[in-house]
């Protein structure tokens, strides 16, 4: 595993050229999109205010297209109605957090691009990007694997083999569990207000990379401006917590699906094996009976020939003592010698044969 595992020396080049691609994407779209969007800002608040002012009393429609204008900026709509300034969610952190977005395919869905170049621009940032991150992202689980083996391999209980690899095991799911999901939980609960299975729900559809965009944390919008250094470090530890939370998790659903391949391997494997030994015992089967066919007919062959063959001595036997009897009978000479020229076999070379005798001599006696 370690041979075939991504190297440091390879690993930390390609997490620099990811981030300085990520920065650059995060310029490119600041440029694009940062100046259209205060312009389409500074409508919208004109066009509320004015809506506000000139209609006490709304119709249907214009209530309808009201919210069709204003709904795809909430948060922007409630800054306006508390007076507070236009602002950008295109500068450098608002696209810097897009473009991860963009790049780890979670796709929040609360930014897009609205001007033509721009969205030309993501399909082909995306087809770069995407790519370049799921290979750093496979190098991060490579190392997180082996990072897992070398904690597989402590001697916590050396006598118990196999509770030595269940202990091994836990500690691997409470450091991966507490580093990923509990401390960002409670780091969102304080920063976010967020209660503590909102905060759950998000690290887990943003680490599958769901990204419903129901929750989004302040990385694209300007909720920390002002806050200097703590804003700043926010963002980076979530960013970071992010590449190695999407690894992490991508590591495990790998290992999930290797466990249910194994099982279904298995599986079929031994309905393969029962599928054999049923074959293998019906063969036997057919042979066994095929040799009971063999045994049985040759049973009743040579019943059959042993009946035939008492038959014919029965029959042999029958006529040798009816002939005795015909030589033993006295006939006249007359008799003999007319019974002889009327003889049918007088004709014949050969003598008759004691069936054919018996045969005329009955008619003869008769």
């Amino acid at each position: 595993m370690e041979s075939s595992a991504m190297s440091w020396k390879r690993l930390l080049p390609l997490i620099v050229v990811v981030a300085a691609y990520l920065c650059l994407g995060a310029l490119v779209f600041q440029l694009l999109e940062g100046e259209p969007e205060m312009q389409r800002r500074k409508d919208l608040r004109d066009m509320i205010r004015n809506f506000i002012d000139n209609h006490t009393c709304l119709t249907g429609e214009e209530l309808n297209s009201f919210i069709d204008q204003i709904s795809g900026e909430t948060e922007f709509t409630q800054g306006t109605l508390q007076n507070k300034s236009v602002s950008t969610r295109w500068d450098f952190t608002g696209a810097f957090s897009f473009v991860v977005t963009v790049a780890t395919t979670i796709g929040y869905g609360n930014m897009a691009p609205h001007t033509e170049i721009g969205k030309v621009i993501v399909i082909a940032y995306a087809l770069i990007g995407i790519p370049l991150t799921f290979l750093m992202l496979q190098g991060l689980g490579q190392q997180l694997t082996l990072l897992s083996n070398k904690v597989n391999n402590l001697k916590l209980c050396s006598k118990r083999p196999d509770l030595n690899k269940y202990l091994n095991m836990v500690i691997i799911i409470l450091i991966g569990v507490s580093l990923l999901f509990v401390g960002p939980t409670f780091l969102f609960m304080n920063v976010e207000g967020w209660r503590m299975m909102d905060a759950i729900y998000y690290c887990f559809v943003t680490l599958s990379t769901i990204g419903f965009g129901d929750f989004i944390p302040a990385l694209s919008e300007n909720r920390f401006t002002g806050r200097g250094e703590a804003g700043t470090i926010y963002r980076i530890v979530a960013y970071v917590w992010i590449l190695f939370g999407l690894a992490y998790v991508a590591l495990i659903i790998s290992y999930i699906s290797g466990v249910l391949v194994k099982k279904a391997e298995k599986v079929q494997q031994m309905s393969r094996a029962k599928i054999e030994n049923e074959i293998k015992q019906l063969q036997k089967e057919l042979v066994k009976t095929k040799s009971n066919i063999f045994t049985l007919a040759s049973n009743v062959a040579d019943t059959v020939t042993t009946g035939i063959e008492g038959a014919r001595k029965s029959l042999e036997s029958e006529l040798d003592s009816n002939h005795v009897i015909v030589e033993n009978l006295d006939v006249p000479q007359d008799r003999q010698t007319r019974s002889a020229q009327n003889s049918p076999f007088r004709h014949k070379k050969q003598a008759p044969g004691p069936v054919e005798l018996l045969s005329y001599r009955r008619k003869s006696l008769s």
